[in-house]
């Protein structure tokens, strides 16, 4: 009898000790822990459904043409993506190799109710490459070929630049000197030390991250331009000498001026003339008898 009791008393113990302990360590936890990490808490564990989300949608203002909703991609041109990270408030569209006529207002709209939209303004500028003066050049041999390039806008980081004269690379050093400012506007500029008539060609100012530009050199060589000076001053003076030579015969007069007009004359009188200075034929004598 006095071991059941015992027995009895020790389980009874041991159930209260669950139930205190568990009681205790609810109490201790509500207690200790802030209001706000409590309500996180609780919604995090109500959060909504993703398909109950508001969804961020890009339109291209100019034809209203729905280019991506969510991370879906609409548009047939496959450059327009949208990028979201995951639990992220942040939507970008994205435009692979973009072009000049992807210019324009693009809209950025959350399906709320009621809508909520936000307006942006692309500008797209070709970068291309200018060559200062014209698309042909003609410079005397011996004398100094000097070609000077630009680009349209500036580029960060702003590349490479590379001078080809064909499909030859052209660097730095002899006869050839090259100045390359790579900083804000790149700029640069070819010099060529006693052209030779080797030497002429089609020269390309390129630029890594821009359309290249080109210009054709003619090196004429020194017999040939001292030849075409030489015969420029002849050709003048024979041009000056045949003007005094024809003027006084222009001056002059008589029928020599102008043969062609008293030729009709000339052919008229002939013809009058010509029955008189044939003989009259003989007269036919009677026959003899």
């Amino acid at each position: 009898m006095v071991l059941e009791t015992t027995k009895f008393v020790s389980l009874l113990f041991l159930f209260l000790f669950c139930v205190f302990t568990s009681v205790f360590a609810e109490f201790k936890e509500n207690a200790l822990v802030p209001p706000t990490h409590r309500e996180k808490t609780i919604s995090n564990v109500s959060k909504s459904p993703s398909f109950l989300r508001p969804k961020v949608s890009w339109i291209r203002r100019r034809d209203l043409h729905v280019l991506t909703s969510g991370v879906h991609t609409f548009a047939s041109d496959q450059r327009f993506i949208a990028l979201h990270a995951d639990r992220s408030e942040n939507w970008t569209l994205h435009i692979r190799f973009s072009q000049a006529r992807d210019s324009g207002i693009y809209q950025c709209q959350v399906n709320t109710d009621p809508r909520i939209s936000m307006l942006f303004h692309l500008t797209v500028t070709e970068a291309a490459t200018l060559m200062d003066g014209s698309n042909q050049r003609y410079v005397r041999a011996g004398s100094d070929i000097q070609l000077s390039c630009r680009t349209s806008v500036a580029s960060q980081p702003p590349g490479l630049l590379y001078w080809y004269r064909d499909a030859e690379i052209l660097n730095s050093g002899g006869r050839v000197d090259i100045m390359t400012e790579l900083e804000n506007e790149t700029k640069s500029k070819l010099v060529i030390k006693g052209a030779r008539v080797s030497d002429s060609g089609n020269y390309t100012c390129w630029p890594t991250k821009f359309l290249p530009a080109s210009v054709m050199v003619h090196v004429i060589p020194e017999a040939k331009a001292a030849a075409k000076s030489q015969g420029g001053g002849t050709g003048g003076n024979a041009a000056a000498a045949g003007t005094t030579t024809v003027s006084p015969v222009t001056a002059s007069s008589g029928v020599g001026d102008s043969p062609s007009i008293h030729l009709p004359l000339l052919l008229a009188l002939a013809v009058l003339l010509f029955p008189l200075a044939v003989p009259a034929p003989l007269a036919r004598r009677p026959p003899a008898r």
